[in-house]
């Protein structure tokens, strides 16, 4: 009885040492269950042995065996079926009657060619056989590949594998003695139950080890591109939703100025871009509902103006059908439950639920410390809800603080993940988070514990490369991951004044913002999309980079006499750097809340031209006004009548100001002219503004509804304008898209957009 306790016990913890170290709870159901059957078949086979020996018993009577709806009688030697009194032969039924005795159970070739033939026939046995129950097959209607009734188990025998029923009185066992019954008894009463506490022991050690184990990491292995199209997905903006076979998102154009987006759907696979009609302004895709086959959308009103934008709540069917109002909900973004019972919904600081149609609206949550709320999720099981709450301390930037946020999805225990980045969503499986930090994808497992705590397993960065990817969505199995990769690119052209042509400039560098110095020998330009400050050779010779990270340069202005370069750490600060390198110095002081740039020289050297918005909201534009500078005696001065005024522009010769009209009179170019100290409209046009070096004209890029863009030449102080050049076939890129630069021979500089947005599939492997 020991040995074969310690034969159990060595077996269970056996099974619990080489249990998987990696564990996934997903996965512990089918491991467990493997476990359990083991255990039990051991613990059967050990009730079986405890029995000692069998005790012979003797032959049954016969009687009919009933299968299905035959009946086989082997006193009359016949088979019926319903009744009716089939024709079989003798051998084939002989064949019947021994597998009908053992039901279930591997009858011997050798068994059957003992019940069939004595000892001294002579016959081929083999093919005899063969036969005998190919005619039984015929007789019942079987099939040997696909059979009902008779197995075949190469190289050893036949199992009968249907259901029999006989009618044959059990004949009992003689029975041991009452002593030796209550023995036998008492022993496999011991069996079980220590059986039992050792297969429960193991299980526990299985269950302890797993619980205990870190989930097993995924790793990117493959990378494939799903769309091919082109277009831009501002994927920093909106998001990818799938509904496991099929991805929606949005493309479009997205500038300062413009924004015109188009939801598309492509296949999981790749293929063809689809656009959805949709008869509502600007939609963008928050969710899917896998129980309605619904898009919850967002719609209507302007969009991208402000880093929160509150609009109208819309259902749309799936794959078509028109599109209706969420009850009166209004927010910024919003998410489904996974069971499609209710709806939660961002709005302001708040986190509010309600029915599906938007009806009985409740506040769950309110986040103080933070100005919005986006990425809503709820967790796949429904009891969580998790989202990242962002920061703004002004307007119109990145936030100043992105963390993850969580909540029973009553609203209860709100905490801060320990983790930074957002923008995340689960597995399928709830195991796995995975979420942008920066340019890249990381993940962060979450192990769950035998009494349903929540344990969370150090991050772990998924990507790393030249691809920027944002916010990630898994497909429908867990074993990849959805995410619009964007390469941002941009290529100096000029447009030369010799062979008509546009050409590469510093060999097509990606630059923007060039400023040629006043010798025209040296330009200073800031990277794309890294933004540092560099300056060369006008040949690419001497390079010299002259800021680091965190500084954001842009806007580069050369001293008059060439050797500083004035520059705006955008957005708040403006500073000076010797054109030969050092540490920049700031020039201009700023509040918190302050916006400044635009900076120039003026002729002397001693002094400095910018814009400033300061005292009140970014949208604001009574607070904008345009300063001086006296490098010398420290003393700002604010040019007169400059309110609401922004992008100032310095002419070469220092007499003349341009700004453009931040009002009721937006698209105006407005001239000051500093001798007779007044304002004056010099035209009806928009965009960044490059002096002409004789200080007699300006060109800028102008963009009419409907038209194409293009360069105009504006003659000072007339206003007369020349049209340049056409811009239909071009895409400017850089922060500010419509920036021009004059080199020395007035000939246009431009930076062209060659930026990739794509849809990929990351491929993961989990270890």
């Amino acid at each position: 009885m020991d040995a074969l306790l310690n034969s159990a016990a060595l077996e269970s913890v056996v099974l619990a040492h080489n249990a998987p170290t990696a564990f996934d709870p997903a996965r512990c159901g089918s491991r467990c269950r493997d476990f359990l059957r083991a255990s039990a078949r051991g613990i059967a086979r050990l009730a079986v042995d405890s029995e000692g020996p069998t005790v012979s018993s003797p032959p049954l009577t016969q009687r009919p065996f009933r299968f299905s709806s035959y009946e086989a009688d082997p006193q009359s030697g016949e088979l019926r079926k319903n009744g009716v009194r089939l024709r079989i032969q003798d051998q084939p039924f002989q064949v019947l009657l021994k597998l009908l005795e053992r039901p279930g159970q591997v009858v011997t070739r050798e068994e059957l060619k003992a019940a069939l033939w004595s000892a001294d026939t002579f016959v081929d046995f083999d093919n005899g056989l063969n036969m005998a129950v190919k005619r039984l097959r015929e007789v019942l209607a079987d099939d040997a590949d696909l059979p009902r009734f008779i197995e075949t188990l190469p190289r050893r025998g036949y199992r009968f594998i249907a259901a029999v029923q006989s009618s044959s009185p059990a004949t009992e066992a003689p029975q041991p003695s009452s002593p030796q019954r209550r023995l036998t008894s008492e022993i496999q009463r011991r069996v079980v139950l220590g059986s039992l506490l050792c297969l429960f022991v193991a299980a526990g050690i299985v269950a302890w080890i797993s619980l205990r184990s870190p989930l097993p990491i995924p790793r990117v292995v493959d990378t494939t591109q799903i769309t091919k199209d082109g277009r831009l997905k501002e994927a920093s903006t909106y998001r990818l939703v799938s509904d496991g076979e099929r991805l929606y998102f949005q493309e479009g154009a997205f500038t300062q100025s413009e924004r015109n987006i188009e939801l598309v759907q492509v296949g999981t696979q790749g293929g063809e871009t689809i656009r959805i009609p949709v008869p509502l302004r600007n939609p963008v895709a928050f969710d899917v509902s896998q129980k309605n086959f619904e898009l919850l959308l967002s719609a209507g009103g302007d969009f991208g103006v402000t880093p929160v934008d509150e609009r109208p709540l819309w259902a749309l069917p799936l794959p078509a059908g028109p599109p209706h109002r969420l009850g009166d909900v209004i927010a910024h973004d919003a998410a489904w439950a996974p069971d499609g019972r209710y709806l939660a919904f961002a709005y302001g600081k708040d986190i509010f639920v309600a029915q599906p149609d938007g009806s009985q609206v409740r506040k769950l949550i309110t986040v103080d410390d933070f100005d919005a709320n986006f990425y809503i999720q709820f967790s796949p099981d429904g009891k969580r809800l998790r989202f990242t709450a962002l920061k703004f301390s002004r307007p119109g930037v990145e936030p100043d603080q992105t963390n993850i946020l969580e909540a029973a999805a009553d609203g209860t225990r709100l905490r801060r993940l320990p983790v930074e980045g957002g923008f995340g969503k689960w597995s399928p499986d709830g195991n796995y988070y995975f979420y942008q930090k920066g340019r890249d994808i990381w993940v962060l497992p979450e192990r769950h514990s035998l009494l349903g705590k929540i344990v969370l397993q150090d991050a772990v960065q998924l990507t790393s490369g030249p691809i920027a990817y944002d916010p990630p969505t898994p497909s429908a199995d867990g074993k990849g991951l959805f995410v619009i990769g964007y390469q941002n690119r941009g290529e100096l052209v000029h447009h030369s004044n010799d062979t008509k042509q546009w050409e590469p400039f510093l060999g097509g560098i990606s630059a923007a913002e060039p400023d040629v110095s006043p010798d025209g020998q040296w330009v200073a330009y800031t990277t794309y999309p890294d933004s540092n400050l560099w300056r060369s050779k006008l040949d690419g010779s001497e390079r010299l980079q002259l800021t680091f990270t965190p500084v954001n340069p842009h806007e580069p202005r050369w001293s008059p006499d060439g050797t500083k370069i004035l520059f705006t750490d955008f957005p708040d600060k403006v500073l000076v750097v010797s054109a030969n390198g050092g540490a920049p110095r700031q020039l201009v002081s700023v509040d918190p809340s302050d916006y400044v740039g635009a900076g120039a020289w003026f002729p002397d050297g001693n002094s400095i031209i910018f814009g400033r918005h300061r005292g009140c909201p970014l949208d604001d534009s009574s607070c904008l006004s345009i300063y001086r500078l006296n490098l010398t005696t420290q003393q700002e001065s604010k040019i007169a009548g400059s309110d609401r005024m922004i992008a100032a522009r310095l002419s070469h010769n220092g007499r003349y100001l341009t700004a453009g009209a931040a009002d009721q009179n937006e698209g105006t170019v407005m001239l000051y002219d500093f001798q007779a100290q007044r304002w004056t409209k010099l035209a009806k046009a928009s965009g960044s503004v490059a002096w002409s070096h004789d200080s007699q004209s300006i060109v800028v890029r102008v963009k009419q509804e409907n038209q194409a863009a293009e360069l105009i030449r504006i003659n000072v102080p007339d206003g007369r304008v020349t049209h340049i050049l056409n811009l239909k076939d071009f895409t400017l890129g850089g922060l500010w898209t419509d920036w021009v630069t004059l080199l020395p021979d007035d000939s246009p500089l431009l930076m062209l957009d060659r930026s990739t947005e794509e849809i990929y599939r990351l491929d993961l492997q989990y270890r």
